[in-house]
């Protein structure tokens, strides 16, 4: 089994990282006192010292909470992981009141004239900034300490029910036990039969949790929209988008101009459906079939090569990250019994370090996936140079490095090769990936849009089933059989559990279509794009989603810039058709 290494954090849950948790816990009650301290400090001397302390903070809590969510990620039955993380919770919850008083004072502050006298202030405007528009939005003191609080109860709660129940679900598929990420992997087999029984399969076992999940989605929900309500949102996609630094002028040009391109993607489906075989649309099912001449299954020291030539293509700087991540044990590679699904990448600035998480059975699907998530962890390798309250990035931005990284290593197959089955194996990998990025990403913005309207009281599965078979249809079109969807894809995305990220679909689009632009970008000018694309990612931790793509001359309120990423996406469309029928 290829595991990461987890001691660039911690050995284990032991002395050390006991200590470690009693000083994080001494830090808070210095940060508490220090906020609530009598001494009438100055702005300057308050701000400053806010934070100098919360970037103390800040390092102490990435270590120990990543150690323990990294070691439940890879087995969710681990019994320290769950209950180290309650207790870091609730240390940090121990300044929430403070937290308000703070803020709520900042917010009488006039920070530009404050920025003028402290090169502090001045390096963390933007963030501070940001603090001030959040105060708006706050509780009482006693409301916010007591959310806090049950939020761990609740929603915390609830997601964790999601996680267990998901990594534990056994799938019976031909008479075999296996894990749902297991059979959920068979969807890229090359043999028909496998991939049709493996759906049927993976359909069926999840009648045993569904009620379960479906109360926990709609709790979740509820729980989001009420504190939205309280705090005084328009709507939780309005919360989302400040969150993400995104203004919905943007976000509505990006889905107006990837709605005008649905048919050019349903004439992808319908196209790869007459070569499989099928009457008409293509059932859910074999969404994720390999076509072409690739049979192959990687090794995991194959894909490192390619990855590593590939990014080695680019820059020596990016490959030596790569062989960096492989040879410091920075992935977690295949699914194994109590591992969650899925496949992440956590950033470790505070210790100059990423870890990855896959589950790697070998299709050139996972090598791109793997190559994806080092993008991230590529990412995170560049802001590591910033200081610590610059470390966090918007949605939006998260997936730009990622996607950009999968394209180089896509690029690099398609140029290795000359025949046409292969070409059309690796165009329509491809496809797959930005299929599921623009439209069924669009499925998941319908749906979860549908869920905000109804969670005012639980929510059966059933209806959950219904408003996505609806949502599935409104975004694919004809591309897919309408009498062969998948009813539970709102069952095993996590995304959906989180009730601090909602709406984490629209940003995996934004991601693709903002990479694709500045993949361009590179094709024009490589020398000058690479010196310019690191200190772009640097940037994306300072500044809005507009002003960070400014500094590459676009601009993301305006349709005509995604129509163009659209264009590069329909081109291989139209390739990939043309191929399709030829073979």
């Amino acid at each position: 089994m290829n595991t990461w290494d987890l001691s660039g954090l911690y050995e284990g849950f032991d002395e050390r990282y006991e200590k470690d948790l009693a000083a994080l816990d001494e830090a808070m009650d210095d940060y508490k006192a220090f906020i609530i301290n009598d001494q009438k400090l100055d702005d300057v001397a308050l701000i400053e010292g806010y934070l100098s302390r919360r970037e103390d903070i800040i390092r102490r809590v990435m270590t120990l909470g990543s150690f323990a969510r990294l070691t439940w990620a890879t087995n969710v039955n681990d019994q320290n992981a769950p209950v180290y993380l309650s207790k870091i919770q609730r240390i940090m919850q121990k300044a929430t009141a403070e937290d308000v008083v703070f803020t709520r004072h900042l917010a009488t502050i006039d920070l530009k004239e404050l920025a003028n006298e402290s090169e502090r202030i001045k390096t963390y405007f933007y963030i501070l900034d940001r603090e001030q528009k959040e105060a708006r939005h706050l509780l009482s003191e006693k409301e916010e300490v007591l959310y806090a609080k049950m939020r761990e109860l609740a929603s915390g709660s609830w997601s964790n029910l999601q996680g267990l129940l998901t990594a534990n679900l056994s799938v019976i598929y031909r008479d075999k036990v296996m894990t749902l990420s297991e059979v959920r992997n068979l969807a890229y087999d090359h043999d028909k039969t496998v991939r049709k029984d493996a759906y049927e399969a993976e359909i069926k076992a999840y009648d045993d949790i569904a009620d379960a999940i479906a109360l926990a989605l709609s709790n979740i929900k509820r729980e989001v929209k009420t504190l939205d309500d309280l705090r005084g949102y328009a709507s939780t996609l309005d919360k989302t988008l400040f969150q993400s630094r995104l203004d919905k002028e943007a976000l509505e040009a990006m889905l107006e101009a990837m709605e005008d391109n649905q048919h050019h993607f349903a004439r992808y489906l319908k196209a790869k459906a007459k070569y499989l075989g099928h009457k008409d649309a293509l059932p859910f099912y074999d969404l994720f079939a390999p076509v072409g001449k690739i049979e192959k299954t990687y090794t995991y020291d194959e894909a490192q090569d390619i990855i590593k030539r590939a990014f080695g293509g680019y820059s020596d700087t990016l490959r030596a990250f790569a062989e960096k991540a492989f040879d410091k044990k920075w992935v977690d590679l295949e699914p194994r019994k109590g591992k969650r699904g899925g496949a992440f990448c956590s950033n470790q600035p505070q210790i100059g370090e990423s870890r990855i998480m896959t589950n790697f059975t070998g299709s050139l699907s996972d090598v791109l996936t793997l190559s994806h998530e080092l993008g991230h962890g590529y990412h995170g390798e560049v802001i590591s140079n910033n200081l610590p309250l610059h470390w966090s990035y918007p949605m939006p931005l998260a997936e730009t490095a990622s996607i950009f990284c999968e394209t180089i290593v896509n690029e690099y197959l398609l140029e290795q090769i000359d025949d046409d089955k292969t070409t059309m194996a690796i165009l329509e990998n491809a496809l797959q990936g930005d299929t599921q990025v623009i439209i069924d990403i669009l499925s998941r913005y319908y749906f979860e849009s549908d869920v905000f309207l109804h969670a005012d009281g639980p929510i059966s599965k059933n209806k959950l089933k219904d408003m996505m078979i609806s949502a599935q249809k409104k975004a694919y079109k004809d591309g897919l059989d309408h009498d062969c969807l998948h009813p539970f894809m709102w069952l095993n995305k996590p995304h959906y559990y989180s009730a601090g990220l909602n709406f984490y679909n629209f940003p995996y689009a934004f991601g693709l279509l903002f990479a694709k632009g500045l993949y361009a970008e590179y094709k024009k000018d490589s020398k000058r794009f690479v010196r310019a694309y690191d200190d772009l990612l640097s940037m994306t931790t300072k500044a809005d989603v507009r002003d960070v793509a400014k500094t590459m001359g676009i601009d993301v309120t305006k349709k005509e810039f995604w129509s163009s990423s659209l264009d590069l996406i329909r081109k291989d469309i139209d390739r990939t058709i043309l191929l399709l029928e030829k073979n």
